[in-house]
This record gives structure tokens, C-alpha cells and sequence, in this order.
């Protein structure tokens, strides 16, 4: 059985760690950060009964693999579904979206309008030749199909909002995978994703892996049939059989140089966005009507959705707080980069306040968390099918795993499961 370097610690890293450690592999897993989990990970409160993500998570009644592997590490009796509310905010005011009477009842559209939306969605969610999609962008499909009003209204905010310059150059095919995979049920685990986090670890244990924590790897060389990892501020590097790589396409090139020109000129063309996380604790409800997700159909909005934890996962957990995110994707040489979590809060707050303007924050503000992750949203082009990195490198042994790998899927937990799985079936 082979010695296996597993360079990062997030959900593709430990799943395809505990499926070759079943196999009999010698794993060791290298992330170089305190805690594992990487978008997925938690942070804790001494008030606070459950951990929380930095980044939300929910998950969706579609999650197969997820449920698989859940039920396979003996917690699948920790997740649970609710139906929380959905909104819009357009034009200053909050409108509900996430059921045929709310969007029925939508006075910005009328009744064609409305029915020509819903027939489009409905044939996403029915359709699976999502490569036919690639050819036209996500922009041209909406247009043509729901009309420009719908576009203009529904639509284009939120695209703007999320991927800014490159909006007009999404493909449809994430349209489609963002349409198909959704579902009004949400999932959630008992004590949050933090339990499938730690079953990993204990049962790659079990196995014999190893994990280290705050292990960054700052270079890879193929020697003498074999891989040398080396570690920052550690003299010798670590060997191994075979290594696989769960990092952006900008770390995979600043640690493996020994990459193809062919390979090289791909990851130069790899797109992607950074995505930053406002979490505040608060005394009352921020968002009326019980609502959970708040997308934000404004321009000039400096993030994309507004999310009240706690109007789906009871606050009696959170030491009986109103749990807000506030968040959105940028690139990663954005201003919001280089501020603090007290700089970006001033920045937010007129908008808050624009979606409540009746709420007291320097009242009821207790505590505000930021988290920054430069790589979280893969930008895909059109017909990127054709030129999307494959798992297999052009060095025999040396895989390569990431968020722009899951394609046509979007980023999620239940693709990075499936992702770590597909990297353990390229290895014999």
C-alpha cells in the first residue's frame, strides 16, 4: 500500500483521506491552519452550546453523497430538515420567494411574467443535458427564456452582486446546477457541520492516518521515485508515495513547479473569487418575518445575501443570540482584503440599515466576527468542459483536487465529498 500526502485539510482532503485509509493507504493529511474543515470549519463561544461555520452551510435534500457518507461515519441520525423562509430585497422592501403562493403573490411581476419564470425553472430541474448549456452564457439564456424583465429584476443583481465584471460571462450550465440542485426542505447537522468534521478525523485515526495541523506546504519535488514535501519553518522535507494537492489553482502552482506548459497555460486561465464572512451577534431579529436567507436584488449593495442563522437553527444554542451573516465575493485584490472586522462593519452598516431602518444596532450589536477566505468561488467559462483540469496531473502520482474540479456542480459540501471520493478511485 502506498504512503499518501494529503495537502489540505477541508472536506475533499479528510473524505478522500479516511476512503484511501480504508483501502489500506498510509495516509497524512498537511493543513496548515489550526483547525480543519477549511470553508467549512467552526469557531465556538463560551455562551454558545453548538459551534458555528465561519462561512453558512446549509445543505439540500439532493446531498446523496453526503447522506452516504454521513450514514457510513454512523452520524446521519445528526442531520435534520426545515422549510426556513426565503426572500428578495428589491426597490427598499423585503418580498418572501421561496414557494409558488409567495412568488404568485410577487406584485413586481405579472401573471406571464411569473409563469414563464417558474415553466424555465421547472425544465432546469428536469433537464440533465446541462453541456448544451455551456454554450450559451447564463445572461443570453435568462433573457431569452424568462424575458428581460425578469432578468432585470430577479436575475441580474444577484450575478452583478457575485461576480461582478465577469457576470455576462457566466455559462448557463451554472445556472443550471444552482437551479437543479436546490430544494425548499434545508438540512443542518446537530452541533453544525463541525460533527462531520471531527467523525472524519476519528475514523481516519482509526485508520491508522495521520493529521497535522498548522503544517503549511510550501514546495513538492519528485526525487528518486519518490515525493518530497516540504514544510514551512521544518529544515527536512517528508516522503511519499503519492500526493494529492486540495488547494487553489494559485498555491498548486507556487508548490509543484514540475507542471506541464500545457497544465501551466491552464491554471493561468483558472478563474476565481474570494468571499468574505460578517458575522454579528445581536440581542433581537434583524430580518422581519422570521426569514433565514435574504438575497440582495440591489446594485449598489456591497454584499450579495443576508443570512439570520437563527431563524433556522434555534438561538437557544447560540446562548439564545440572533446569529446574523453578512457576506459576499470578491477578488482577491479587493479593499475588503485588506480591512478589519471593525472597517468592514462601518462599511455594511448603511446597507443594514437600509433593510431595517428601524433597527438599533448600537443597541443591540454584542459581538462581530470576520472571516476572509481567498478562494471560494470558482468562475467558470463557456464550454469549460473542454479545458477543465483533470484530477490526474502530468506527473504520475501527483493529484490535484479543487473547487474548479466539481464542475457542472457548484461549490458545496456535498461536491467536496464527491470530489474526495473521485480522487480516491484515480488511485490504484
Amino acid at each position: 500500500m502506498a504512503k499518501i500526502a494529503i495537502i489540505g485539510g477541508g472536506i475533499t482532503g479528510l473524505t478522500a483521506a479516511y476512503f484511501l485509509a480504508q483501502k489500506g493507504h498510509r495516509v497524512t493529511v498537511l493543513e496548515k491552519e489550526k483547525v480543519l474543515g477549511g470553508l467549512t470549519a467552526s469557531f465556538s463561544k463560551k455562551d454558545w452550546d453548538w459551534p458555528l461555520e465561519r462561512f453558512y452551510h446549509h445543505f439540500f435534500a439532493s446531498d446523496k453523497e453526503l447522506f452516504r457518507l454521513s450514514e457510513e461515519l454512523g452520524i446521519k441520525n445528526k442531520l435534520f430538515f426545515k422549510k426556513p423562509a426565503t426572500a428578495v430585497f428589491i426597490d427598499g422592501r423585503i418580498f418572501r420567494f421561496d414557494n409558488l403562493k409567495s412568488i404568485f403573490l410577487f406584485p413586481k411581476l405579472n401573471f406571464f411574467d411569473k409563469a414563464r419564470m417558474g415553466a424555465v425553472i421547472l425544465f432546469l430541474k428536469a433537464n440533465p443535458f446541462w453541456r448544451l448549456l455551456e454554450e450559451i452564457t447564463a445572461t443570453k439564456f435568462i433573457k431569452y427564456t424568462m424575458g428581460e424583465k425578469v432578468y432585470r429584476l430577479i436575475w441580474q443583481s444577484l450575478f452583478v452582486s457575485k461576480f461582478g465584471a465577469l457576470s455576462e460571462k457566466i455559462p448557463a450550465s451554472w445556472f443550471w446546477t444552482r437551479i437543479k440542485k436546490r430544494s425548499f426542505s434545508l438540512g443542518y447537522f446537530e452541533k453544525g457541520t463541525e460533527i462531520l468534521v471531527d467523525a472524519l478525523v476519528q475514523k481516519i485515526k482509526s485508520l491508522r492516518g495521520k493529521i497535522l495541523k498548522e503544517k503549511e506546504v510550501i514546495g513538492v519535488k519528485y526525487e528518486k521515485n519518490e515525493f518530497l514535501v516540504f514544510l514551512k519553518d521544518q529544515d527536512f522535507p517528508l516522503n511519499f508515495d503519492k500526493v494529492i494537492a486540495t488547494v487553489s489553482p494559485e498555491i498548486f502552482s507556487k508548490i509543484f513547479s514540475a507542471i506541464s506548459e500545457k497544465e501551466k497555460k491552464n491554471l493561468d486561465s483558472l478563474k476565481s473569487l474570494g468571499s468574505l464572512s460578517l458575522i454579528l451577534s445581536l440581542k433581537q431579529n434583524f430580518l422581519p418575518g422570521n426569514t433565514y436567507w435574504l438575497n440582495i436584488n440591489e446594485k449598489d449593495f456591497p454584499f450579495v445575501a443576508v443570512v439570520e442563522h437563527t431563524n433556522f437553527i434555534d438561538r437557544k444554542y447560540y446562548g439564545n443570540q440572533t446569529v446574523l451573516y453578512v457576506g459576499g465575493y470578491y477578488p482577491v485584490n479587493h479593499r475588503f482584503f485588506k480591512m478589519g472586522r471593525e472597517q468592514i462593519l462601518e462599511e455594511f452598516l448603511p446597507y443594514l440599515k437600509r433593510i431595517n431602518s428601524n433597527y438599533n444596532f448600537e443597541k443591540n450589536l454584542l459581538n462581530t466576527e470576520l472571516f476572509k477566505a481567498a478562494y471560494s468561488q470558482p468562475v467558470m467559462s463557456l464550454f469549460y468542459s473542454q479545458n477543465a483540469p483533470t484530477i490526474k496531473t502530468s506527473l504520475s502520482g501527483f493529484y490535484w483536487a479543487s473547487l474548479h474540479h466539481v464542475y457542472p456542480e457548484d461549490r458545496g459540501i456535498n461536491y467536496a465529498v464527491s470530489l474526495g471520493k473521485r480522487v480516491t478511485d484515480e488511485i490504484t
